[in-house]
């Protein structure tokens, strides 16, 4: 996929999650908002309450006359607003505030304020394909299985902001209990892969932020799946340490498929784009449109 290139918008719509970075996002709105009315763009910032208010502000705001949506926050923030959107093809700019930002790592998104507003006000939109699981879009990644299970346990004790340290207990937690999942996957082609213990769908090369996915590859236009089969604790940390230094590779406990449309059953924890989201069986496959997003000339074209 290659860039395409708007108008340079003179109106938008920032929508920020004030919690995220410690409570940073709550400065950063306004003071996006200024950067971009000091270089003519008209801004205007609406912080959210609580789960599901990014949502509804974007969903509102298709009969808006915005030239493009700014998400402030982490992940998670983007997610909500991209699922609000009517038209998910609308521009969406990323101000990085959360905890992993992997988005904003594929991209190269800035989180300088005054960086983020010159990319906006350039105009260049990187088209990323979307995926839908469970009746969500995602543009990062949805996992079944062990990561599910860590994202359903810190959604669980969750309390106030996200570090990356506060990942390390849920981690834990998971591992020790170690859940054993036992799932199958089918493809559109009718080829299935039963006897998974994980399964990650990806649409990017990062994963957490710490990781890196082989194979993957945002420009695609593809699914990336990743099935696991590992049955032990120490074979799962020693793919995560694999992940970690950018060496994992298929094998015997690997596989990786690309797809447009797949199925996972069986019954295990379910997390989209970081979110805990129930459970398996699910779903997931790609929309016909691709999201725009405001990013710096480095990643217009690959």
């Amino acid at each position: 996929m290659s860039a395409d290139s708007a108008a340079p918008p003179s109106r938008v719509l920032l929508i920020a999650n004030p919690i995220s970075g410690g409570g940073r996002g709550a400065a950063l709105a306004p003071a996006l908002a200024a950067a971009l009315q000091s270089r003519g763009v008209a801004a205007e910032v609406f912080l959210t309450a609580g789960a599901g208010d990014a949502a509804a502000r974007a969903r509102e705001a298709g009969d808006e006359a915005w030239d493009g949506l700014v998400a402030i926050g982490g992940d998670g923030t983007v997610n909500e607003v991209l699922n609000g959107m009517p038209d998910p093809s609308r521009p969406l700019g990323v101000l990085p505030v959360g905890t992993a930002n992997v988005l904003a790592l594929e991209l190269s998104l800035p989180r300088e304020v005054d960086a983020a507003a010159d990319v906006i006000c350039a105009g260049a939109l990187y088209p990323l394909a979307i995926g839908v699981a469970a009746g969500r879009r995602f543009l990062l990644f949805v996992g079944v299985g062990v990561d599910g299970a860590i994202v359903q346990r810190v959604s669980a004790v969750r309390t106030g902001t996200l570090g990356k340290h506060k990942w390390l207990g849920p981690l834990l937690h998971t591992v020790w209990r170690w859940p054993q999942h036992r799932l199958r996957v089918t493809f559109e082609d009718g080829a299935s892969i039963d006897d998974a213990s994980s399964v990650l769908v990806a649409r990017v090369k990062q994963f957490g932020g710490v990781m890196t996915l082989p194979d993957a590859d945002r420009d695609s236009g593809e699914l990336h799946v990743l099935i696991f089969r590992m049955r032990s604790r120490v074979r799962w940390l020693y793919h995560g340490l694999r992940a970690t230094l950018g060496m994992l590779r298929p094998g015997r406990h690997l596989t990786i498929r690309r797809a447009q449309r797949l199925r996972i059953d069986g019954v295990a924890p379910l997390q989209i784009d970081g979110d805990h989201l129930g459970e398996s069986p699910v779903e997931v496959h790609l929309l016909p449109r691709c999201a725009r997003v405001f990013a710096p000339a480095s990643r217009r074209q690959r």
